[in-house]
């Protein structure tokens, strides 16, 4: 399972800022280090007149575009996914994801308040791991101050080491993920884990996408049977 870390705050509260610095510091690591930004409003990834903006004018749902070592994708996204299955989808070959935003995923949490005062929403934050701000909070929680990147970075590093090469499996229906008892799980892990296993060049593989086409559906097929 790959580890993924959320950045939250108010607007203009240095979440950025501080990312910057929490990134570069990790990179020079060689930590390969994805990110997933929220935005509240629209945003669109391409421009008019392109072949691509045509297409996707034209009806496309989703457009991707590959040139020159790079990869992009945009398009549309009912129900808005959250970071977890943006992971899952896009960023499989991270040792890290850091999330801007997102304040009610299920993620633990670092709430930036470098700009301003440490919002009255913070004590009731889930998965809360730690605050960067000038001033300490008023209980207990790791606290950094401006000045102290590295020691945060240093934090999100154990982070990674705890949390990275712990088994995970997801299913999704449709795009909308399915929740799984944990012996339902385990099911899974140690059955297709094994059957992959006999399969030659999988040595070394950290992920296993497998993607079922039922064009009838699953209730249908089931009833048919």
């Amino acid at each position: 399972m790959i580890p993924i870390i959320g950045f939250v705050g108010e607007k203009k509260s240095g979440k950025t800022a501080v990312l910057q610095k929490v990134i570069g510091w990790l990179s020079e690591k060689g930590y390969k280090i994805g990110v997933i930004k929220h935005t509240g409003h629209g945003f669109r990834l391409d421009y008019p007149e392109t072949d691509s903006f045509k297409l996707y004018e034209a009806g496309a749902k989703k457009i991707a575009l590959s040139g020159h070592n790079q990869l992009g994708m945009y398009g549309d996204a009912e129900p808005e996914p959250g970071p977890e299955q943006i992971r899952d989808l896009f960023l499989s070959e991270m040792d890290l994801i850091l999330v801007e935003g997102y304040r009610s995923a299920s993620i633990p949490k670092v709430l930036v308040a470098l700009s301003q005062a440490i919002p009255d929403w913070a004590k009731e934050l889930g998965g809360l791991i730690a605050i960067v701000s000038k001033n300490k909070p008023d209980f207990e929680i790791k606290h950094f101050g401006p000045e102290q990147i590295r020691e945060l970075a240093e934090l999100v590093e154990e982070y990674i080491k705890k949390h990275r090469g712990k088994r995970e499996v997801k299913i999704y229906l449709d795009e909308r993920e399915l929740k799984i008892k944990p012996f339902v799980k385990d099911f899974f892990l140690n059955t297709i884990s094994g059957m992959i296993g006999s399969l030659k060049q999988t040595q070394g593989a950290k992920r296993v996408q497998i993607t079922i086409h039922l064009p009838d559906g699953i209730v249908e097929k089931i009833a048919e049977d």
